[in-house]
């Protein structure tokens, strides 16, 4: 409507505002979205034709396991991301949301929390937004704002707004009579009692004194008169609903069968549907009855839709008829709707199947609170009525990620089957049981989805469908955190399909698989993987897809079985063809072959592998689990760490896009990591971190956290140490540094997943280091790398071993301690090896600073004075600004203690003002007392 009515002005936004969106969303999530807001695409200026509307969207996809949830979640992104584009222009929006009101199809209030969370967390966004919900008087009714009013620039407040007062129901009355309020008090008092304040009952009894001329304008006294004795001596029922039934019981009865028909499609009814009913059950010329009922302020119009006038209304009206008669005339609505549906505008016929099906399901076997329905179905229509169950519930999951509405649609279904229907109608039965299977996946239903399962694992006839079973098991077994029970019901499956993993998965085995395989697929190249034949053969996909499922936190939690299935999943590529997922296999192989055999020249080479599998593939739902090994952790070695970054950053963005949450999380939790480590400034990398935590946050109150949570807060407080900032106001929005990390070590305990553990030594080092305690960061050092190889192979690992050397020669001067110099010399020729072989960008400075360290420690000052000065001169080309403040610190202490003061305070201030603009406060401060 802007872009038809605006001024220039208008014009102006709305043309940004576009161009915001598009950017946000690119071309395939406009498509995405389109299905679900389809004036998106009349928005950003693309004309859509009816083929595109009839042909482009597969609404009868039928999405399996974790791509189920994963569809979900990238509804849910786009639709943030949209609000993001729209507020970013800085005009303020007004979002009502009326919870009382029912519309077919709604995405409910979950999705509500979620986007007004997302926004909340922008402190961009926030300003710009006004959000109001109408809801009923409970506390519990409504949105859960907990995480939404934890912000201190978030104003949460609750209005309480109900029936009208007495002095209030006076004044409202006292201003449309034009009549001071002592003199209207009598007649307001005999009207709250009829009414009960309710504003709307108000209206209609002073509608019947005007019509009885109880209430009458005396046009000589210019003013509304009424006799108070008379007025309560009125023969009309002093119930409200007395007051209802007396004006319905008073209309001609072909109005009140209309009304009667109409109720039954709730507090709306489009025309275009309703007339298509004309004829049945005796109801004729509904439109002049509906038009009526408009006169006597029972419905109201817009348009072609008509409304009743309150829900209490629609209530009524509908409970006239008794229930057993209710239950038969949605069955002869919902039928005559299908019937004539080919005579029905082209406009309507989306929603008129929908509208028709919901009155279908009221003649459910078993009806309101599980009491039988008096209707007699033959199974022919038990048939016809699940099928359409099926496809409804199909389409609510592909052009809406309406999981609820998919839900009742396929309980539905499951209702209306046959007794006969696992031997009559299998396709049709196992359909509908393994949609809804998925539909508990998404929505964390475990305990059903398991009993649900089980019992349909005996019903499937195929593997096939067995295996589509299984992907659901073993999805719900990690996401629920039943690792063990979840690895086990993959080598259980794997076993069935014939490509069962060795019994025992030891470090020896690993290495001896990997070494062959390294030989095998050594002579690779990125070319060869564009034309590389594909896989044919359903049972090796099957498998491929089973391997697949298991999440990338597998790499770190059980890294020999991680290594063990990359293994697998190559063997099977390598010999019968590629598929998508050989893109995920060749990424973690290369990610394994750097860990265990340290081959990082071969690792990387896999790496490439697999992005050229992916980019012939392009599966954008494998993008999180191919990039964060390759980018991660593979790329690093040879490339520069920032456009390292860059490429996580993207896979991030188009894995949140896929709807892939629980790899997304995992993926920015590594980011930000990487952030660190390449010096990104501090007070960016804060707000980055608080609101990935804030992301993963479902429920401080009953300490519910999503996965990765724990390690997140701890790298927050990690960066909160570093900054100088006090826990208080992080603690308040979360939990505590002590309850982080207990939760830490009891994760630990309950799991024995060493990264967890590997996790909270890190930060303890980082922690330390930074504040000159060598001693005791060393300590925590040496434990990270009983957990690890000892080797470059993570992000963490980098700092680990630059800093860890730093100490080692800095306590050999100090202390003298034994094998002080043995540790600063083991790490500077891990760095320098990186730096000769790998990435001369990522590693020469930090090289160069312990060849530094390592000449002063030795007395060869001539020599560490030139290292230092080109360990400077490096990190400040490669950009790393907090490895050139750490040179700076370093060269001045070095400068102080050999006797050049003047010129070793200035290299400290200089350290202290790059920390500074680092913004690591905490730092700089410590820099000062070495002056």
């Amino acid at each position: 409507s802007i872009k038809c009515w605006g001024g220039s002005d208008d014009l102006s936004y709305c043309y940004k505002v576009a161009n915001k969106i598009t950017e946000a969303l690119g071309p395939d999530g406009i498509d995405s979205l389109s299905r679900v807001i389809p004036s998106l695409n009349r928005l950003v200026g693309i004309e859509v034709t009816d083929n595109d509307r009839d042909g482009n969207h597969q609404s009868n996809i039928v999405r399996m396991g974790e791509e189920s949830t994963m569809y979900e979640q990238r509804i849910e992104y786009l639709l943030c991301a949209l609000v993001d584009a729209i507020l970013s222009v800085g005009r303020p929006i007004l979002l009502l949301y009326d919870a009382n009101t029912k519309w077919e199809g709604l995405v409910e209030s979950q999705f509500l929390q979620k986007l007004l969370k997302h926004i909340a967390d922008r402190a961009s966004s926030r300003e710009h937004l006004l959000f109001i919900e109408c809801c009923g008087k409970k506390e519990s009714e409504g949105l859960d704002t907990s995480t939404i009013a934890s912000h201190d620039s978030v104003n949460v407040s609750r209005i309480d707004i109900g029936e009208f007062s007495k002095p209030a129901l006076n004044d409202a009355i006292s201003y449309a009579l034009r009549l001071p309020p002592r003199v209207t008090a009598p007649l307001s008092e005999i009207i709250h009692i009829k009414t009960m304040g309710n504003i709307m009952f108000v209206i209609e009894f002073m509608k019947s004194l005007e019509k009885s001329n109880m209430l009458t304008y005396n046009l000589s006294e210019r003013q509304w008169v009424w006799d108070t004795d008379i007025v309560p001596l009125q023969r009309i029922s002093d119930s409200v609903a007395g007051l209802l039934m007396s004006k319905l019981l008073n209309l001609n009865k072909s109005v009140l069968d209309c009304l009667i028909m109409a109720s039954c499609f709730g507090s709306q009814i489009n025309m275009p549907i309703m007339e298509l009913l004309d004829g049945l059950r005796g109801v004729t010329n509904i439109g002049t009855n509906l038009d009526i009922g408009v006169e006597e302020g029972i419905l109201e119009k817009a348009g072609p839709l008509y409304m009743f006038s309150h829900n209490s209304l629609q209530r009524t009206v509908y409970e006239i008829t008794p229930q057993n008669i209710r239950n038969q005339l949605h069955l002869d609505i919902g039928s005559t709707l299908i019937s004539k549906s080919a005579s029905a505008p082209q406009e309507v016929i989306e929603e008129l199947f929908s509208v028709a099906l919901s009155h279908i399901n009221k003649s459910l076997p078993n009806g309101e609170n599980g009491q039988p329905n008096e209707i007699n179905l033959s199974p022919s229509q038990r048939g016809v009525f699940a099928k359409l169950n099926l496809k409804a519930g199909q389409k609510a999951i592909s052009n809406s990620a309406d999981f609820a509405l998919a839900k009742f649609h396929l309980n539905a279904g499951m209702a209306f089957l046959p007794e006969q229907c696992w031997h009559d109608q299998y396709d049709l039965a196992f359909n509908l049981h393994i949609e809804y299977a998925n539909v508990l996946l998404v929505q964390r239903e475990y305990e059903e989805l398991d009993t649900h399962c089980k019992v349909l694992l005996l019903k499937a006839r195929c593997v096939e469908d067995q295996i589509k079973i299984h992907e659901l098991l073993i999805a719900y077994l990690f996401r629920s955190g039943k690792f063990p029970e979840a690895l086990e019901h993959v080598r259980s499956v794997l076993d069935t399909l014939g490509f069962p993993l060795p019994t025992t998965v030891d470090k020896d085995t690993v290495r001896a698989v990997l070494e062959a395989l390294r030989n095998a697929a050594s002579g690779f190249t990125p070319e060869q993987m564009r034309t590389f034949p594909l896989m044919t053969e359903e049972v090796p996909k099957q498998a491929m897809k089973i391997m697949g499922s298991v999440p990338i936190l597998l790499t770190f939690s059980s890294p020999t079985f991680a290594a063990m299935i990359a293994c697998q999943m190559t063997q099977l590529s390598i010999q019968h063809g590629l598929c998508a997922e050989s893109a995920v296999a060749f990424g973690n192989l290369g990610f394994a072959i750097n860990s265990v055999l340290q081959d990082f020249n071969c690792g990387y080479a896999m790496g490439n592998l697999g992005l050229a599998i992916f980019q012939r593939f392009k599966s954008n739902t494998l993008i999180l689990k191919t990039y964060l090994p390759i980018f991660g952790f593979l790329k690093s070695w040879k490339e520069p760490l920032q456009s390292c970054s860059e490429g996580l950053c993207y896979a991030v963005h188009e894995g949140s896009l896929a709807g892939d949450r629980g790899s997304v999380f995992l993926a920015k939790a590594v980011l930000n990591r990487h952030l660190l480590v390449n010096g990104c400034k501090l007070s960016e990398l804060r707000m980055k971190q608080e609101s990935l935590c804030r992301e993963m946050m479902y429920n401080k109150q009953e300490k519910k956290f999503g996965a990765f949570f724990y390690q997140s807060l701890g790298d927050l407080y990690t960066i909160l140490s570093l900054i100088g900032e006090p826990d208080d106001r992080v603690a308040s929005i979360f939990i505590s540094r002590e309850e982080c990390e207990k939760a830490l070590l009891e994760n630990y305990s309950s799991t024995k997943n060493t990264s967890v553990l590997q996790l909270f030594y890190y930060h303890r080092f980082i922690q330390s280091f930074a504040v000159r305690d060598f001693e005791t960061a060393l300590n925590y050092c040496e434990e990270y790398d009983k957990l690890g190889s000892g080797i470059i192979a993570r992000i963490t690992d980098v700092a680990t071993v630059f800093f860890s050397g730093v100490i080692g020669f800095v306590l050999a001067r100090k202390t003298k301690q034994d094998g002080m110099l043995d540790i600063g010399e083991h790490r500077r020729m891990q760095l320098q090896m990186w730096a000769d072989h790998g990435s001369k960008w990522n590693a020469e400075n930090k090289a160069l600073l312990l060849q530094a360290e390592k000449y002063y420690t030795t007395g060869n000052l001539d020599q560490a004075k030139a290292s230092y000065e080109a360990s400077v001169k490096s990190a400040r080309e490669h950009k790393f600004i907090n490895e050139e403040a750490l040179a700076y610190e370093l060269y001045g202490i070095f400068r102080v203690e050999t006797g050049h003061l003047d010129n070793g305070k200035e290299l400290l201030r200089k350290a202290q003002s790059l920390y500074a603009e680092w913004g690591a406060m905490k730092k700089a401060s410590e820099v000062f007392p070495l002056m």
